[in-house]
């Protein structure tokens, strides 16, 4: 119960650092870093490294580290956390133990901008209250433990539409492209069995008019005998796959083929979000450009809420329908392709379809 709220809480503080980082194009534009080919979503011809990344990943290393010392060494994220600022020095970026050594280190990567250091630091070293987050605010207690968990955690998941900041466009309530698209994961699992147990998603740009503004934080706890969630609604078939636009088209033929509705929205955590939000039936990728830290946060949610992410390989060619999984030691690349669902009834239309 406590690290469920404590992740709530550095989640806003993550939207909050996003947000600010996009407010003042000045300082936008010195943040942003091209990635390092080893590191770089084959996906994509440009993908890139932000200090937002890479500062918001570390404040929840050190937030939730510093409140749970259980946790402390089995935090780990999408980013490194070396950042080279216009002058090519190499800075270990690092939330310091006061708001001002904060401020200190990150102006040595923002070549002496001591506004903008002065208040991504201010962000940072925010206290915030549960309270003042738009989510369903967890009430039943529950125990687990902490020593059996790690945790997975995607800072700014759709990097390249939140360096490209448009408002983007939107099909059925789904958003297709553009800052909508934009998430902070951060998810736990079970280190024994693999599998995850919580998840907290959170939208740092829905504005006011967006559809399912009070769900803006969204939380799932999937314990063996204690599930729970952001009082998601109710799931309605409605015969649509959240798709990637990179996909097979053979795969896309066959769903079309079968009256099924196609979406291709950004984000590999957007599009397992629609599955949440009842707005897509399944999300299919038969590739391996999705991560751990892709997946942890939201297929927790999915598994609270009946659902699960499998894996697209195994489920297709007739291996069973088997679940992805979290270690330590493992590969980070979900390499065999994802299926996330909701329900199971649509999932086997959909495994019918896909084996045809």
């Amino acid at each position: 119960m406590d690290l469920l709220r404590a992740l709530i809480v550095v989640s806003e503080k993550a939207a909050n650092i996003a947000r600010a980082c996009r407010e003042d194009e000045h300082l936008f534009q010195l943040l942003v870093q091209k990635k390092n080919s080893n590191e770089a979503n084959p996906r994509f011809v440009e993908d890139f490294k932000t200090l937002a990344d890479v500062l918001i990943q570390e404040m929840v290393k050190h937030d939730i580290g510093h409140q749970f010392k259980e946790l402390s060494s089995s935090i780990r994220g999408e980013e490194n956390n070396v950042f080279k600022n216009k002058l090519g020095d190499k800075i270990r970026v690092e939330v310091k133990p006061t708001e001002e050594d904060t401020s200190n280190l990150l102006e040595m990567v923002l070549n002496g901008d001591q506004q903008a250091a002065s208040r991504l630091a201010s962000e940072v070293h925010r206290n915030l209250e549960i309270d003042s987050i738009k989510t369903d605010v967890p009430q039943k207690n529950f125990d687990i433990d902490l020593s059996k968990l790690g945790v997975w955690i995607d800072p700014i998941d759709c990097t390249a539409e939140y360096v490209h900041g448009s408002p983007g466009r939107r099909k059925q309530n789904i958003h297709v492209n553009g800052l909508k698209c934009v998430t902070v994961l951060i998810g736990a699992y079970n280190k024994i069995t693999g599998l995850p147990v919580m998840g907290v998603i959170n939208r740092p740009f829905l504005d006011e008019d967006d559809y399912q503004l009070s769900q803006r934080c969204i939380w799932g706890v999937a314990l063996p005998n204690f599930r729970d969630s952001s009082g998601l609604n109710k799931s309605i078939k409605r015969q649509v796959v959240s798709i990637s636009s990179s996909e097979n088209e053979e795969i896309k033929e066959k769903l079309r083929h079968n009256n099924v509705e196609l979406v291709e929205a950004s984000g590999a955590g957007y599009k397992i979000l629609t599955v949440i939000l009842g707005l897509a039936d399944a999300y299919v990728l038969s590739k391996g450009t999705t991560f751990k830290w892709d997946t942890c946060a939201p297929h927790a949610v999915l598994k609270a809420l009946g659902g699960d992410i499998l894996d697209y390989k195994k489920t297709v060619e007739n291996h069973g329908m088997e679940s992805i999984t979290y270690s330590e030691e493992e590969c980070a690349c979900n390499a065999t392709g994802i299926i996330a669902y909701r329900d199971e009834d649509f999932l086997k239309e959909i495994v019918d379809i896909l084996k045809s």
